[in-house]
Parts: C-alpha cells; structure tokens; sequence
C-alpha cells in the first residue's frame, strides 16, 4: 500500500511539474536596440500617445506615461481609490534609455499606482505577461535599428524658437531637434506644450 501512495503522489508532483507554466516576472524589462535613443524615444512616446497614454515626466531619456486603469480584483483589494477625492488607480510605463557604443538600452518598469486607505499613493509591480506584446515591443525596436540603417527618419526641419539667446551651434542644433521631435507629437495630442 505505502508504494501505490508513493506511486501516486510521485506522479501527482510530475504531472503538476509539467503542467506548470513558468510565471511571468516583474520588470524592469530590459530590451536592446542599434538605433538612437532619440529615434526610440520618439517611437516610444508616440506609440503610447496613441494608445491613450499621457505624458506625466520627460527627463532628457527618462520619461512616463500613465492612463488611469482598474486593477486586477486580486490586487484592487487593498485599494481607496473610491474614498480619496482627485485620486484614481492608475498604469503607469515608465522608460529610461541609454546610448553605449551605438547600442541603446531601453529600461522598461510597469507599475500600478494607487492611493492606500490614508490616500497616500503606493505602487505596486505590474507584471508584464503578456509575451507577444513583449516580443512585438522588439520588434518595434529591431525596425527603428534597421530603418536607420536604410535611411534617415523625415522629420520637420529645425526651427530655432523666437528670441531665445545667443548659444553655442551645437546647443542650439539640439535644441531644435527636440522642438521638431515634440511640435511633431503635439501634432495628434493638444496636451502636449513644447517650450
């Protein structure tokens, strides 16, 4: 008897060793890519304004987006978004790049922001399960790599903004490029001011 019950639990733990599905891990997530970071950032920041996104922070290469979103119910239990006026839950993406030997390096760390019973914000990891996402996310990055490759983006041509003071070529030329790139995105979103 004590062999069939070892028998047994035996291949109950195989079974459930092979039917189990490995889980998906909390970020940040790491992608690479031979484009500059200023063309990722660019595919970035139109790719989630169009997906309903806004824009919270730009920092140079660091910058994040949220939209305001319904937690899984498992996670919205702790949650008062309800009981803190002016406050919600919400997703939130945020990405910081890095150009290294014409390589750039694009963090990624999802995160669920939400106001705790004393409506004080929190965040928690969100994990990023969804794996063709992912891989379509590399996707958009290996493109902009090879694009590059085949020829320069169009993008508006610099414009230097009224009075602003004498400064050195090469300030001047990056500063005009960042305008282009942000009069380029405030083109589908008004919410977008460029300075």
């Amino acid at each position: 008897m004590k062999r069939v019950l070892i028998l047994i639990l035996t291949m109950t733990i195989w079974a459930a060793a092979r039917d189990k599905k490995p889980r998906a891990q909390p970020g940040p997530y790491v992608f690479t890519s031979k484009a500059s970071a200023q063309t990722l950032k660019a595919l970035i920041v139109q790719q989630n304004l169009n997906l309903g996104y806004k824009l919270d922070s730009d920092k140079q290469l660091q910058f994040r987006f949220s939209m305001p979103a319904q937690m899984p119910l498992v996670s919205a239990v702790f949650v008062a978004s309800s009981a803190c006026p002016g406050m919600t839950t919400k997703k939130v993406w945020s990405y910081t790049l890095t150009e290294l030997n014409s390589v750039t390096t694009v963090t990624v760390e999802p995160a669920w922001e939400y106001p705790d019973d004393y409506c004080h914000i929190q965040t928690q990891p969100l994990i990023w399960g969804q794996r063709d996402e992912i891989a379509a996310f590399q996707t958009m990055l290996d493109r902009a790599s090879t694009s590059k490759a085949q020829g320069p983006i169009p993008t508006a041509a610099p414009v230097s903004p009224p009075g602003a003071p004498d400064q050195s070529s090469g300030e001047a030329t990056e500063r005009a490029k960042q305008r282009a790139t942000c009069l380029e995105l405030a083109k589908d979103k008004p919410s977008i001011t460029c300075k």
